[in-house]
């Protein structure tokens, strides 16, 4: 009957874990000891559970040793089950959230048999697995240290990602890289601000002022050995000036996106240092095949492609690799107000933003009876294309592109190839354009690819077309609906800002490192721990009721206070004064 209550109560907040103890079968090597007080105890491998005296007096014992961690917490992380008796004492006297941890499935099968738990199994969570959630807020480790010693490697690597976890919570410092021009060049500076937003320490590695002496490079000698030995050069004085910055701004994290210029003696050092690294290789992999000598430097390698290109990661022994698509930046890619004359010069009944790749450069003539406005470089300016094609093919910018975006009853968006006449019918990626028209509010048909699958609903957040005649036939019905435009415009808007966003992105990405564990750098420790200095100074006291607002931010440096005391509003405090007068005399 104890076994029947217990799994009918946890079966209201875990239902696959209750069936999971309910049919389990698995070897065990547990054995149910009477104690002096005729409680249950257990005893696995030599290792005593809980006391073999007063197994409950020993529960209390344990969450008064932990009262006052206990009070500060907001969630609770207890590693070990055992048969239950401090978690029932811990969830008698704490209404917080608790979540167990344990992998020992004969355990918690013998205690669901042994213990009446029925006070608890419906509002803790049990995980048994690696698969922790995500922290949003200040957690408490608490060790049942028998079942911790019991599984020591596997607790020793819980603690390992909880510990990032809560290093993420808290705050990260990052650098992000930039390469020196290209696609990916915005993409960094919205991964930075992104990151800004989510509360990390940033700093961006902006690459771009280097983009004359690339040029001047391509330009000085049409020797194509001598071109890469100048980008050789160049490649090199980048990394040297990012390991000389690493060593004063000290990242936990430094996050380089494609075509970064990053040596392998750059990422050599970052490892040594224990500086985890990322990559964001947002480009074709069968078009741009670098990625074959850097994958291997980065502890983390993001792709926008999976299916072919992670069985090449596979075989190139690349293991962690994660699948992260693009995205739109909201603070970029958003409905604009347009003058009348900016709706002329920008609008059109049909438009496409981006380069004249090969299959473009076909397709688009089947469009040229339409009203129909060409933006962007690398189009034949002598084809019958030509008359569509604005300011002479010049480069169009962001903040045009989002003019455009807006202005445009139709926006055409047709994934680039080099190699078809039309729309790849192995199209495994999605184009940042597919996402940052949405987030435009535009309306767009798109190419139909595969990868478009678990992003968006067709027909309702997005409209595809499979070849000329099916986009043509489109194009004529929507123009002529401009309420059916103006429906799927705003689901699809919606979708992205809920799931698409380049925080959403950073956020997956930084989920994906914690969960591998995050390195702790070798980096010299800088500033003072924030609660000492409170006990130190005395929590009634004027300094230690200042140093509150720094809770939980770990260590802390005089000029981490004076930039929270300058962005701060009204009249500056006694203490806030002292703050800043000292730090005059240290500058």
């Amino acid at each position: 009957m104890i076994f029947e209550n217990n799994i009918s109560g946890l079966r209201h907040n875990d239902r696959e874990l209750a069936d999971t103890l309910s049919s389990w079968s698995g070897t065990s090597h547990v054995e149910v000891v009477n104690t002096k007080k005729n409680v249950p105890s257990l005893r696995v491998k030599n290792i005593s559970l809980h006391s073999l005296y007063d197994p409950v007096k020993e529960a209390e014992a344990w969450v008064k040793y932990y009262e006052g961690e206990i009070s500060k917490a907001e969630t609770l992380y207890v590693l070990g089950f055992g048969l239950g008796y401090h978690l029932l004492e811990l969830c008698r006297v704490t209404d917080m959230p608790v979540t167990v941890i344990d992998p020992a499935m004969d355990v918690l099968r013998i205690a669901c048999e042994t213990v009446d738990l029925t006070p608890i199994v419906s509002r803790i969570k049990i995980i048994t697995d690696f698969s922790l959630p995500a922290v949003n807020h200040s957690f408490t480790v608490l060790h049942h240290k028998p079942s911790v010693t019991l599984n020591h490697e596997f607790f020793d690597d819980i603690q390992a990602r909880l510990r990032s976890r809560e290093a993420i919570r808290r705050g990260l410092r990052i650098l992000v890289v930039s390469p020196i021009y290209g696609g990916s060049l915005p993409v960094a500076r919205y991964c930075s601000s992104s990151l800004i937003k989510m509360g990390h320490t940033v700093e961006l590695i902006d690459n771009s002022r280097f983009d004359s002496a690339l040029f001047y490079a391509k330009d000085i000698s049409n020797n194509k050995q001598k071109y890469n030995n100048m980008l050789q050069h160049l490649s090199s004085f980048i990394s040297e000036a990012v390991t000389a910055r690493c060593e004063t701004f000290r990242p936990d994290l430094v996050l380089a996106l494609a075509q970064a210029p990053l040596t392998a003696e750059c990422l050599d050092y970052l490892r040594r240092k224990k500086v985890t690294t990322a990559y964001w290789f947002v480009e074709d992999f069968r078009f741009m095949e670098y990625w074959k000598n850097i994958a291997g430097y980065y502890d983390f390698f993001f792709t926008i492609q999976k299916g072919q290109f992670f069985a090449e990661l596979q075989r190139a022994g690349i293991k962690n690799f994660h699948y992260l698509p693009m995205a739109a930046c909201p603070d970029v890619h958003k409905p604009v107000c347009l003058t009348a004359d900016e709706m002329k010069y920008y609008g059109s009944d049909l438009s496409f933003v981006g380069a004249g790749y090969y299959n473009r450069r076909h397709f688009m003539r089947g469009l040229l009876d339409f009203d129909f406005k060409i933006w962007g470089s690398d189009w034949d300016l002598h084809s019958d294309l030509a008359r569509c094609i604005q300011r002479g093919g010049a480069r169009i910018d962001t903040d045009e592109i989002v003019k455009i975006f807006n202005a445009s009853r139709i926006n055409i968006n047709l994934h680039s190839s080099t190699y078809h006449k039309g729309i790849n019918p192995f199209g495994d990626f999605i184009n940042p354009r597919t996402f940052e028209i949405m987030a435009c509010g535009g309306f767009q048909l798109a190419d139909r690819r595969p990868a478009l699958d678990g992003l968006f609903q067709a027909d309702e957040e997005i409209i595809v077309f499979d070849d000329l005649y099916d986009l043509r036939s489109k194009v004529s019905y929507y123009l002529n609906d401009p309420g059916e435009r103006k429906k799927i415009t705003e689901k699809g808007r919606q979708r992205v800002l809920r799931e698409h966003t380049y925080e959403n992105r950073m956020r997956e990405l930084l989920a994906v490192i914690a969960e591998k564990g995050l390195r702790k750098p070798l980096w010299p420790e800088e500033g003072e721990d924030v609660e000492g200095l409170m006990r130190e100074s005395g929590m009634d006291s004027e300094l230690g009721r200042y140093l509150t607002r720094f809770s939980g931010k770990g260590r802390i440096t005089l000029s981490d206070i004076t930039t929270e005391i300058s962005a701060s509003e009204g009249e500056i405090s006694k203490t806030e004064g002292i703050f800043m007068l000292m730090n005059e005399f240290v500058r």
